[in-house]
């Protein structure tokens, strides 16, 4: 076998694939909590030993995430995913020692060997595949409708990941186009202003970014088409004035030659805009002149936050995710001790829920869970705090709350969540499990600890039937 190669199909796209895939800066990266999430998620999910997130480079698949495995990269010839980067479907492989195409493979015929191997293409935004998602194990086995729909809604959030780094690369690289336009513009000014100033206006006029030129006490001499777009004045109107009374009533930012200053400008409709503003004062004939170019930052800014906004919340039922959890339980338990007053935290299941997932199909799965996430937000307070955990459990954190109105909350709760669901002409039912954990100011518990008590609670309340409740007295109490 030592002399066999391996043949592997090339796409048609391949100059453009890869130009692609370096330009996100993946390759030999350092492991992600973004993807890892999603591996660990598809071994669970799956039952599968091993669960990859793979980047194909010219002669070899580089692995981005892994759950399973150690190796890091392999040779492209050996790599099922070769296989799934050029196809626009998922790749199937229930056997693959029956599967001529792999049946040779090394990995295939090594004792614990890949025998089933699923791989959903992660494609670019113009629809170009750097990689898979992939789930494999070492025995042949079938994938069911559901398990397809959930292995290709995660490889959905990879891709989002990588298109969002698009997004963002792109951004970087307008901005240091510009950064590098307006220091070559710098030294035009500085050695030849003089010399070349008809020359210098019409750069100055057609550049991406604004242009304000002010004297030392701050007037406009001169506003470029950038800055009339940019701010809504135009240029006659703000000739001669302060540049103090139009964009920055604040005060102009502080002169800075390393890099651009994050502030915020006003526009002509008073409107607040955040810009990079990068200034240079120049000498000219004795008298001090000030360069202002300003480049307005607020897709940028935007892009930031939807990121983060996306990495704290739940993809499914919009509610704050076990990231988001993890952030807001240590503070809300900072709160506790500092003002004296408990917490309260409700670990809640739903019971049924497998059997209606498994009846009525994933996407019926799915919109249950979106409905009871909306029933749970109208239930409680707007001073509540409530997240998904995962699956079909969520976690609801009680701030100040009397410890009498603790279990009524639970049961109404339980109430609202087996009200019927609609799921077309039928009525379904579902109840729900709740575990109910006080935090008391004065305890020395964490917050793994806390969740974990709370987790207890659930599967007590569980084992006691549909429906129930089951209230975890506060560390150190009598029970």
């Amino acid at each position: 076998m030592g002399d066999m190669t391996m043949s592997y199909p090339i796409a048609s796209n391949e100059e453009a694939r890869l130009a692609a895939l370096y330009e996100l800066e993946l390759l030999d990266t350092p492991d992600e909590p973004a993807f890892d999430r999603v591996t660990r998620l598809v071994a669970q999910l799956l039952k599968v030993p091993i669960s990859t997130i793979t980047l194909i480079d010219a002669e070899r698949q580089w692995i981005k995430s892994r759950v399973g495995v150690e190796t890091r990269e392999t040779g492209r010839d050996v790599a099922f995913c070769a296989y799934t980067v050029t196809a626009s479907e998922p790749l199937i492989v229930e056997d693959a020692r029956k599967d001529p195409r792999f049946a040779q493979n090394p990995h295939v015929t090594a004792p614990n060997g890949i025998r089933f191997y699923a791989g959903i293409p992660l494609c670019t935004s113009n629809g170009l595949a750097l990689g898979s998602l992939c789930a494999i194990d070492i025995k042949p086995r079938t994938l069911s409708e559901q398990e397809l729909a959930a292995l290709k809604d995660l490889a959905a959030i990879v891709t989002d990941e990588i298109r969002l780094r698009e997004r963002l690369i792109r951004e970087r690289k307008k901005a240091q186009e510009s950064q590098r336009a307006l220091s070559e513009l710098h030294y035009s000014m500085e050695c030849q202003i003089e010399r070349r100033t008809n020359e210098l206006n019409l750069v100055i006029e057609s550049a991406y970014d604004a242009y304000i030129s002010i004297d030392s006490q701050g007037v406009i001499l001169d506003w470029n088409r950038a800055a009339e777009l940019m701010f809504g004045w135009p240029r006659k109107a703000v000739l001669a004035r302060p540049v103090t009374q139009l964009l920055f009533p604040n005060g102009l930012p502080t002169e800075s030659d390393q890099a651009p200053i994050t502030y915020t400008a006003r526009c002509h409709d008073g409107r607040e805009l955040p810009v990079e503003v990068r200034i240079k004062t120049l000498i000219i004939d004795g008298r001090e002149r000030r360069s202002l170019f300003i480049h307005d930052i607020a897709e940028r800014q935007q892009l930031e936050r939807l990121r983060d906004q996306q990495a704290r919340e739940d993809v499914l039922t919009k509610l704050p995710n076990r990231r988001a959890l993890d952030e807001r339980l240590p503070d809300a338990m900072a709160r506790a001790r500092r003002t004296q007053k408990p917490l309260a935290v409700l670990f809640m299941d739903l019971d049924g829920f497998k059997a209606i997932n498994d009846t009525h199909g994933h996407a019926m799965g799915d919109e249950l869970l979106r409905v009871m996430a909306k029933r749970l937000v109208k239930t409680v307070r707007e001073t509540d705090y409530i997240a998904r955990w995962a699956g079909d459990e969520f976690v609801l954190l009680l701030e100040s709350s009397e410890s009498m109105a603790i279990e009524p909350l639970a049961k109404k709760l339980i109430q609202v969540i087996e009200e019927p669901f609609a799921a077309g002409n039928a009525a379904l039912n579902i109840s729900a499990s709740i575990g109910v954990v006080m935090y008391m100011p004065t305890s020395a518990e964490t917050a793994n600890e806390l969740l974990k008590r709370a987790d207890v609670a659930m599967y007590d309340a569980k084992r006691l039937g549909k429906a129930q409740v089951r209230i975890v007295q506060p560390l150190g109490s009598a029970s």
